[in-house]
């Protein structure tokens, strides 16, 4: 098996393959990722929740789960998770929770 990896023919092929694939993939890149959202569609997203929702929500951040309020969001919303963070934290503030 070393002796077939040793071959100039295969080690060529293995170096183009490695250099194709990491061009097609976008440079280190996920492409599959999605594009952040502006602070308009944010917010937007944001007035579209539910009363309904937001008591789930606010029920999570009660009894202390700020990463199922944070899913919860993020579900509801399709925010990223540093959108949901940041809404959550204020959502907290507005409500007089503080850090906890």
């Amino acid at each position: 098996m070393i002796e077939k990896l040793s071959d100039p023919t295969v080690l060529f092929a293995l170096v183009i393959a490695f250099y194709l694939g990491f061009t097609v993939r976008g440079r280190g890149r996920n492409s599959l990722s999605p594009t952040p959202m502006t602070q308009e569609d944010a917010a937007g997203a944001l007035e579209s929740v539910t009363v309904s929702r937001w008591m789930e929500i606010d029920a999570e951040i009660d009894a202390r789960r700020k990463m199922a309020a944070i899913k919860l969001l993020r579900t509801a919303t399709g925010l990223g998770l540093k959108d949901s963070k940041e809404a959550v934290k204020a959502r907290m503030a507005a409500r007089g929770m503080g850090r906890r």
